[in-house]
């Protein structure tokens, strides 16, 4: 299988690299083809400067998008700020998961055009599970699985990460543990 994995963090010192070399691991291990888009190693310019609708799209989105249609699993692997995902990963989204591209509206319904891939999605948190889970719903991820939804992504693996900051490296290796057998299970 070909898996693409949209990395958004800043540092390469990080807990959430760490899971993304993890899960490169299990991949390989696996025999996937994978390839990395690295937004903050990229540059990638999150602002959307035309939204008229009838602004052509820039190379790097074109891209993007090419390399979104040529795998059969989109992986994301962010950090959780303020209830959502990083502005660069957000820009992401909203730059090229497009109109036309990713989802159609067809009698002003919405049809997702991404139905054919597979979704991965490893978020972290600073925060202890239950409070994501009870006082907030769980909204960050209840937001970025609609979008996933939207596109008709519909097959879905979801490994959060709680308490980062704060929890012991056992609990640390167990989460680095989970996503390298993430990547080594991908069907």
């Amino acid at each position: 299988m070909k898996v693409l994995v949209v990395f958004a963090h800043p540092s390469h010192e990080s807990f959430n690299h760490a899971l993304l070399e993890s899960l490169l691991e299990g991949l390989k291990e696996a025999g996937h083809e994978t390839q990395v888009i690295d937004l903050y190693k990229d540059n990638f310019n999150p602002v959307i400067a035309d939204i008229s609708g009838h602004a052509e799209l820039g190379d790097d989105v074109k891209a993007y998008q090419e390399k979104i249609k040529s795998a059969d699993v989109l992986t994301f692997i962010y950090p959780t700020f303020w209830y959502r995902a990083p502005a660069m990963l957000e820009g992401f989204i909203d730059r090229v998961i497009t109109s036309g591209f990713a989802y159609k509206y067809v009698n002003s319904l919405p049809k997702g055009l991404l139905g054919d891939k597979k979704a991965v999605v490893i978020e972290t948190y600073g925060g202890p599970s239950w409070y994501y889970r009870f006082l907030f719903h769980r909204i960050p991820w209840r937001r970025f699985k609609a979008v996933l939804k939207f596109c008709g992504i519909k097959n879905i693996i979801h490994q959060p990460c709680y308490k980062v900051p704060f929890t012991t490296d056992k609990v640390r290796q167990k989460y680095l543990d989970k996503v390298r057998k993430i990547g080594e299970r991908l069907k």
